[in-house]
Order: structure tokens, then sequence, then C-alpha cells
């Protein structure tokens, strides 16, 4: 029995990274997808959510800021549109969901933000995108806390081994003297 045991465990020991690997991948997936999915309803016709309850107010203060701008500095205030921050929200969405495959905990951090803003800036109308927002901000949430613990985890183990290292003699050489 202990043989299957141990057997077990040296196969789980070695087939981790990749198990971790394809699940950051399949992690990543979603969010990939989601970024797909914005670019087709942002740009497939008429604008996104983000242009049409945040853009007429940008156009208020371009306008506005332009004319104070030009009246004391002389200085025109280029044109802002809106579907570029759109566009650079869901490309940072993407670009970040391929740098989570790679098991780093800032990807999570830039996911996290990008996913925030995407969620709390165009509030949305649709209540089943603000619920799948949400959830994947609590999912980013757990994989951080999780990567911390561990991470917390590991740190623990070395200093123990180094205080084991430096401090007691071990025990094959107590036996032997």
């Amino acid at each position: 029995m202990s043989n299957v045991k141990n057997m077990m465990c040296t196969t789980l020991t070695r087939s981790m990274p990749a198990i971790a690997l394809f699940g950051r991948t399949a992690f990543a997936l979603v969010f990939i997808i989601s970024a797909i999915q914005d670019y087709a309803d942002h740009f497939g016709g008429g604008g996104g959510p983000l242009e049409k309850t945040v853009g007429p107010a940008v156009n208020v203060m371009t306008k506005y800021g332009s004319k104070v701008l030009t009246f004391y500095t002389g200085m025109q205030v280029v044109a802002f549109d809106v579907r570029l921050l759109e566009f650079s929200l869901i490309t940072a969405k993407g670009t970040a969901a391929l740098w989570f495959i790679f098991g780093q905990s800032m990807p999570a951090y830039f996911l996290l933000a990008t996913q925030m803003l995407s969620t709390v800036i165009p509030f949305p109308t649709n209540l089943n995108d603000f619920t799948q927002n949400l959830t994947l901000v609590g999912a980013l949430l757990y994989y951080i806390g999780l990567k911390h613990s561990i991470d917390n985890l590991e740190e623990g183990e070395k200093s123990k081994e180094e205080e084991k290292e430096d401090g007691k003699p071990s025990t094959s050489k107590s036996k032997v003297n």
C-alpha cells in the first residue's frame, strides 16, 4: 500500500507543473475569448457600452477644455475618441491573458485592473455581463491569494532548510562521530 502511495505522490509531483500550465491556459482562454467577444460587440456596429455611456461626457469635456485651453494658452486640444479607450482596454485584457499563461503574479494583477475597469467604467446595462465580470474578478482574486500563500509557504520551507543547514548538525554526522 505504501508503494502505491509513494508512486502516486511522485507521479503527481512530476506532473503538477503540466497540470498547472493547463489550468492557467484554460483560465487565460476565458479572458482571450472575452476580449474577442468584447471586440466584436464594441466595434461591430454602433459602438460599445463605453461609447454610449461615457462618450457624451468626454465630448462635452473635450469641447469645454479646448475652449478654455485655447483662450488661456492658445493650444488646441486633440479630439479624443472613446473607441480608442475601449480598444486599449480590450487589447490590455488579451495581452494580460497571454502573459498569465507563464504563471507570474504580475499578469494576474494586470488582468484584475483591466477587468475592474471594464466592469466599473461602462456601467453594464446587461445583468449577465455584470455578473460575468464579477465572477472573473472573484476568480482572479482567488488566484492571487492562492499564489501569494504558495509563495509564502515556499519561503517558509526554504528558511527552515537554511536554519537546519546552518544551526544544527544533521543526524547523519552526529551518528558518525
